[in-house]
């Protein structure tokens, strides 16, 4: 048995003491089901491994041989870490400890019309039936061993609902900080967005440290769209060095439905990303964005799934990735149109920099089509910074460290720039900026 598999085994009875009391009724009943079938989902499962398709491109020894301590958030650290300066300057909507919902900042008390953020016992009050059909509905504990493991063991979630044809005026933030120092901890954060017909959102989640001890993060997202709801998600990863970070996003959209996501992972450790969306009804179209940058010996795996189910729906999806010293890159985009979908529109493509000889990449974009009318193209590159363009800045008084970091920033422009809103743009730009100059302090 592995280290990891013994640390689940304490955490069983230690994890009941920490969660929140949910009032019985529904919600709690679905629950109690949720925690069973993934202790069971993960017993009959086990941890990956490289015979698994989705894990091809990772070895998960590393998790395997991490042995955690703590599940969940320790007694002293809430209120230190609500007053932590970066949490204050990221302003939350939502604040995560160690995937424990607590109170945040007035902002909680005062959302935009139509838009409300509930804990479970609180949704076990007031929305009980539709959190008890909604929760673990896309992700599926039997067939992935992470989304078990979360079902088994999170805490709180929040749920966010949106309602129909609510336009809220500024963004939803929310945070997830890992108060880790010292010995390994595990926490899983979850999230369940509800978005009623014809409604327009952005959220944007970022998990951070606030220490450097090693340990397990995990986070289930789940987004219910319905017709012509438009939702963007915009996920930043910026965790410690010695932090696992695995990372799973399910969306499901009705009729005319569009779901944008962007996926920025700068952490040194392992990251782990999926992201599965299934346009179900015609009309739907969904946009897939990521940027990461590993450094040192980080390993990057972003594994996607478009599922086009429907007709007449679109697609388009661009990754790119920036890898250096002994960092490892992988990429698998997953598109399948079903033999009913005809008159898709799918793009998928993968760029990517190695800017030393010591980093690689592994990409397989992928397409799987079972209809005839259908419009979809697929492609991967692999490069290093352009030796022109560096000699026409250098030609221009520019030093060669600052021509690659003002190449390397370009290439990752582009992601930055899909985001429209000036403050969510802004705050992406702020965490690659300070990434890239990190990579540009280690580079000899």
């Amino acid at each position: 048995m592995s280290a990891f598999v013994e640390s689940i085994d304490r955490a069983r009875q230690a994890i009941a003491a920490h969660r929140p009391d949910v009032p019985s009724g529904p919600l709690a009943t679905r629950l109690e089901a949720l925690r069973a079938d993934g202790f069971a989902g993960f017993e009959a499962q086990g941890l990956p491994t490289r015979r698994d398709e989705r894990w091809k491109g990772t070895n998960v020894s590393k998790i395997a041989d991490l042995a955690f301590e703590r599940v969940g958030v320790s007694d002293d650290v809430g209120n230190a870490l609500a007053n932590d300066p970066r949490v204050a300057a990221f302003e939350p909507d939502v604040l995560f400890v160690d995937g424990r919902m607590v109170q945040a900042s007035a902002a909680r008390t005062d959302l935009p019309e139509g838009i409300r953020i509930l804990s479970l016992a609180e949704a076990a009050t007031e929305i009980p039936d539709v959190v008890a059909a909604e929760l673990g509905g896309l992700a599926d504990a039997k067939v992935d061993p992470f989304v078990a493991l979360s079902d088994a063991l999170f805490e709180d979630a929040a749920v966010v609902v949106l309602a129909a044809k609510a336009h809220p005026a500024r963004p939803l933030r929310l945070l997830s900080v890992t108060s880790a120092s010292g010995n390994a901890s595990a926490h899983f954060s979850r999230l369940l967005f509800v978005a009623g017909e014809s409604s327009q959102g952005l959220v944007a989640f970022e998990s951070m440290s606030a220490g450097d001890g090693p340990g397990f993060t995990s986070l289930v997202s789940e987004f219910r769209l319905a017709t012509d709801a438009k939702i963007v998600s915009v996920e930043l990863q910026t965790e410690a060095a010695d932090r696992v970070h695995v990372s799973q996003t399910f969306a499901a959209l009705e009729r005319d439905a569009s779901f944008a996501s962007t996926v920025v992972s700068l952490s040194e450790g392992l990251v782990r990303s999926e992201i599965s969306v299934t346009m179900q009804a015609e009309g739907g179209s969904t946009w897939l964005n990521g940027f990461f940058l590993g450094r040192g010996d980080a390993h990057h795996d972003h594994f996607t799934t478009v599922d086009h189910a429907a007709p007449h729906c679109t697609s388009d999806e661009e990754y790119r990735g920036v890898l250096t010293d002994d960092a490892e890159g992988v990429f698998r985009g997953r598109v399948i149109v079903r033999p009913d979908a005809q008159k898709t529109d799918a793009r998928q493509s993968n760029p990517n920099l190695l800017l030393s000889e010591g980093a690689s990449i592994d990409t397989k974009p992928q397409l799987e089509i079972y209809a005839d009318d259908v419009k979809a193209s697929h492609g991967s590159t692999i490069g290093q910074l352009d030796d022109d363009a560096l000699f026409f800045l250098r030609a221009r008084g520019i030093d060669e460290e600052t021509a690659r970091l003002l190449l390397t920033r370009a290439f990752a422009q582009k992601i930055v720039d899909g985001l429209f809103e000036p403050g969510i743009r802004a705050l992406v730009s702020e965490r690659v900026d300070d990434a890239l100059a990190r990579l540009e302090e280690r580079s000899p």
